[in-house]
């Protein structure tokens, strides 16, 4: 395998490596935001909505992130094909 090929191994594998702990990072987010999001609260001006923004603002980015990596991560692998 010539070193190109190697280099675009290891790029491939680093960005599977980050796709990997980007997707596990919106599971969790998701999960946090349905914790605070209620459905069962009765009294809306108690939720805690400032927070849920904060953490709908983080999986808004960390998804645009994924989208990007998975485009990457598809051209890199028909290198391969």
């Amino acid at each position: 395998m010539n070193i190109e090929r190697m280099q675009l191994k290891g790029l491939l594998v680093e960005s599977q490596k980050k796709y990997k702990t980007l997707d596990t990072e919106a599971s969790g987010l998701i999960i946090l935001i349905r914790s605070v999001l209620s459905p069962y609260q009765e009294d809306m001006t108690q939720l805690q909505i400032d927070k849920v923004k904060t953490y709908v603002d983080r999986l808004h980015s960390v998804v645009l992130e994924l989208k990007d990596l998975k485009s990457k991560i598809e051209k890199l692998e028909s290198e391969f094909e």
